[in-house]
């Protein structure tokens, strides 16, 4: 027989064992006195045992708390009428145009009299502010510059139409993210005879599409409130909304209506349309990507060698860069490089949740823990980001691990469910006989069987809420929309196989092409260690080279005598900590570009371990083999 153990129990059977552990790595740093090597691998062992135990300890705590039952406490709050003042609404009325499409096509639900007052009263109360304010810091400090403040209240004039600008633009691209997979939907239900206006209807807290929810939110105020009928609310809908593919899919819809036409057939179309263009957008994606990663890769090649090149000629200046490198230049690339990222791959709604108590915690914790030790800076660094990224990431990487198996097992099951379909079973039926003949991965099954034992106790298919991955959870709502209509037929479910597997075939074909990317994520660091290495490799030789000067001379902040060129010990100090945050940057984008969340971060404790292993290995071995290489050339150079 065979037994099945909670993950909670067997992390307090680990639990025990890491905590020695994180006190064994401890006693490593400290019994290792100068020793980098003890200092990095004790760090390393200290960092990951205590973000994998407070990490651990969060993700479970949460999971056991999660079961208990707590009455919600009931507050209630007084509403308040907001009182306007007159002077503010008549220069509201005067400033600004009240454009009601505009503030519609921005999905935004407030009035246009509530919406420009309170932009009006922001430039009517900062100008008030500004005006005394700029006169007094003028007179304090004798200097016409303050007078700019004057400029500030009139900000808020543009301030309405950049806002509805970028929401109206925020609203397109989510709700054309959304779009493939909600064509989908509108056209299987269609073919069981539902209506779109319904079918949007049946969208509402189902926690599915939130952009379009929004929409159907409208649709519904415009019938049931307003008094529409379905085609003209849906016109009107299509005529504000902001997104092409939206008003495209609606206006086509009304038009296959009033003509008598199939609408079904229009929005199977359109779904195979917008299947196109998203397997577009993966290949497109993949292409960029890869060019951003070389790009940047390159670009942390060339930035460290100008500035220790300067090294020659300007030591305290090169330093002064280096420490403006570490602190800004570095991490500003590396966040516009994640969000350049972000804003070009197909979104997906999985939501993943870190411990970000539990990180912060461990990776403070750890990192004053090694301090104390008086281990090397870098080592420092290394246990803080090793134990807070895997301490944050602990219980995201299951999260993770259950999404990625359940959309593997999804291509499957669907196809299982068309064959039994086939043979005649009802869709309760077929997901039952699936929980017990069903090959799928272990998790997949225990969703299974959890759906199955469900409808045996009584459940409707349409009440459950099943699914770890955006897409599992589209399936199995589709599933009990497509039960409680009737429909069902295998033809419909032959569609929803093709979309799944062609849409996961894109997904899996994307992601293996950022193995490239991975492989310069590990590998940059590496070699950013060795560029600098060489760098000071190259200022030992001076030592080597004799001046055919007088015995000492001074060119800029660079002492040259017979002995060779004096340079800071601390630039090349600061450059090694330029590759650990080199490192960091790296590894996150990498994270975002292969699983397309920033929250997957246990890359990131991988990465700062291979770089300050290179770190260790460059700076302890490669001096002694640089000078004995050093002394076989002089050597050789003598003899000839």
């Amino acid at each position: 027989m065979k037994v099945k153990f909670e993950s909670w129990k067997l992390f307090v059977a680990a639990a025990g064992p890491l905590v020695v552990l994180a006190f064994f790595g401890l006693a490593v740093i400290k019994v290792s006195g100068s020793n980098p090597w003890g200092a990095i691998s004790g760090a390393f062992i200290t960092g990951s045992s205590a973000g994998v135990l407070i990490g651990g300890f969060f993700m479970f705590y949460d999971q056991m708390r999660g079961k208990t039952v707590s009455l919600p406490k009931v507050e209630l709050h007084r509403a308040s009428s907001r009182k306007k003042s007159a002077l503010v609404s008549e220069l509201s009325s005067k400033l600004f145009h009240r454009d009601v499409v505009e503030l519609l096509s921005a999905g935004i639900s407030e009035t246009p009299s509530n919406f420009y007052y309170r932009w009006a009263s922001y430039f009517f109360y900062s100008l008030i502010a500004s005006v005394p304010a700029s006169f007094v810091l003028s007179f304090i400090f004798r200097n016409p510059f303050p007078m700019a403040l004057l400029l500030v209240p009139f900000a808020a004039l543009s301030a309405p139409k950049l806002q509805l600008r970028n929401t109206r633009g925020d609203r397109k691209r989510a709700v054309e993210d959304e779009m493939p997979f909600f064509s989908l939907y509108a056209a299987t239900l269609a073919d069981a005879g539902i209506p779109l206006y319904d079918a949007f209807k049946r969208l509402l807290n189902a926690e599915l599409f939130r952009n379009i929810e929004k929409d159907a939110l409208y649709l519904i105020k415009s019938v049931e409130f307003l008094g529409q009928d379905h085609v003209t609310a849906l016109d009107t809908l299509a005529k504000t909304h902001p997104s092409k593919m939206m008003s495209d899919l609606l206006y086509g819809y009304t038009s296959e209506l009033k003509a008598g036409g199939d609408t079904s057939r229009f929005l199977m179309d359109k779904a195979e349309e917008y299947l196109r263009w998203l397997e577009f957008r993966f290949e497109k994606y993949g292409d960029s990507v890869s060019d951003i990663g070389e790009m940047v890769t390159a670009l942390f090649f060339i930035l460290p060698t100008l500035v220790l090149a300067m090294a020659f000629v300007n030591p305290g200046s090169a330093l002064s860069v280096v420490w403006l490198m570490d602190a800004l230049v570095i991490p500003v690339i590396g966040i516009a490089m994640i969000f350049q990222i972000r804003s070009m791959q197909p979104r997906s709604l999985d939501v993943y949740r870190g411990e970000l108590k539990g990180g912060m915690f461990a990776g403070i914790a750890t990192g004053l823990l090694v301090l104390l030790m008086k281990a090397p800076f870098w080592a420092v660094a290394s246990a803080g980001v090793t134990a807070g990224t895997m301490g944050y990431s602990f219980k995201v990487y299951f999260q993770k691990r259950l999404s990625d198996e359940e959309e593997n097992s999804l291509e499957p099951f669907v196809r299982d469910l068309t064959e039994y379909r086939k043979a005649g079973y009802s869709m309760p039926m077929a997901i039952q006989k699936l929980a017990q003949d069903g090959k799928y991965s272990g998790s997949f099954r225990d969703t299974v069987a959890s759906v199955s034992a469900k409808l045996r106790l009584g459940f409707r298919l349409s009440d459950i809420r099943a699914g770890s991955s955006w897409l599992g959870r589209q399936i199995f709502f589709l599933l009990g929309q497509i039960d409680d209509t009737g429909g069902g037929s295998a033809r419909e479910l032959e569609s929803v196989h093709t979309f799944v597997e062609r849409y996961l075939f894109a997904k899996k074909a994307v992601k293996s092409r950022m193995k490239v990317y991975q492989m310069l994520m590990v590998f940059t660091p590496v070699g950013l260690s060795f560029l600098i290495f060489v760098m000071s490799s190259m200022v030992g030789m001076m030592k080597f080279m004799p001046f055919s000067t007088p015995s000492s001379f001074s060119i800029g902040s660079v002492s040259a005598t017979q002995s060779g060129v004096s340079i800071p010990p601390m630039l090349f100090q600061a450059s090694y900590i330029m590759v650990i945050i080199a490192s960091i940057f790296m590894s996150l984008s990498g994270t975002v570009a292969s699983d397309f969340t920033i929250k997957n971060m246990w890359r990131v404790a991988l990465t700062v371990l291979l770089a300050s292993i290179s770190v260790f290995i460059f700076t302890s071995y490669g001096p002694s083999l640089a000078s004995k290489f050093m002394s076989s050339v002089m050597a050789s150079a003598i003899f000839l």
